[in-house]
């Protein structure tokens, strides 16, 4: 019975010591970089005052085996809500093509496509299926001229003296790197890097260029790459902010596949009737 409760004794002695080192070297492993924190902050919270958004973008592509360099009206609201159509040359009628988004499910449909596609928007089968693996809420967080990164995310400044540098960095095992690097003596990102627990990159998000919308500025002009060289980039050519949304554009129950009878031309419509 004394052995006995001598090992307890131990047992708990050990675990009090184990607990006091951890505190100790813990200490200097929790201390913040106050000015990396603030700015991952400011970075976070940027254009949060903008809720909706539409607008009129061109696509182009390079290093694919297909070109698509089309003209696309979208409409979207933060987080999840994503609606884009292709335009058709001269107001053909009905959309070439479809994707619509909300926070349960992604749907896209094409006048040519055989099937209409609906899946998880956060799935990892998507992520995995994309050639840039990028998920629609990122696509969504840029266009609202935010950046998808989590401001719980640990932040430090590297020593680059020519361009700030921020690095991002979450998790214990399976970690998530971040890198982003500003323009010289600007605020701006000029590029953000997702990598994974490899340090392999996922992809690269460049911001070309940079435009004041109704007070809010936004990246205009928007290249997402994967480490292929292979990437897609988007010139927003018409943006208004925090207008009006009806008709229920991310509501994917009940969509219909578009066909050519009985639409009207979608150019057209988007002209006519550009915040409905």
């Amino acid at each position: 019975m004394v052995l006995k409760l001598i090992r307890i004794s131990l047992c708990l002695f050990s675990f009090i010591i184990f607990i006091q080192g951890c505190a100790f070297f813990k200490t200097p492993l929790i201390k913040k970089d106050e000015k990396a924190a603030k700015c991952l902050e400011e970075l976070y919270n940027r254009n949060s005052d903008l809720k909706r958004c539409k607008g009129i973008l061109k696509t182009k592509i390079y290093g694919f085996d297909y070109q698509l360099n089309e003209r696309i009206a979208f409409v979207s609201e933060y987080p999840d809500g994503l609606r884009a159509e292709m335009l058709s040359p001269f107001g053909a009628i009905g959309s070439p093509l479809t994707l619509i988004c909300n926070e349960k499910q992604l749907l896209l449909s094409g006048r040519f496509l055989p099937d209409t596609y609906k899946t998880n928007p956060k799935s990892l089968w998507l992520k995995q299926m994309l050639p840039i693996k990028i998920l629609p809420q990122e696509i969504i967080t840029c266009l609202h001229g935010r950046f998808p990164i989590n401001n719980s995310m640990k932040a430090k400044f590297t020593n680059n003296k020519v361009q700030k540098t921020l690095l991002l960095s979450q998790g214990l095992f399976w970690k998530e790197f971040q890198r982003i690097v500003f323009y010289p003596k600007s605020k701006n990102i000029q590029y953000l890097e997702k990598y994974n627990n490899s340090k392999k990159l996922i992809y690269r998000i460049t911001f070309d260029d940079y435009c004041t919308f109704d007070e809010f500025l936004i990246p205009c002009q928007i290249t997402f790459a994967n480490d292929s060289n292979q990437s897609i980039k988007i010139v927003i050519q018409s943006y208004w902010a925090n207008q009006e949304i009806t008709n229920k554009p991310f509501q994917t129950e009940g969509f219909e596949k578009q066909s050519v009878k009985g639409n009207k031309p979608c150019l057209n419509t988007w002209i006519l009737n550009p915040f409905q």
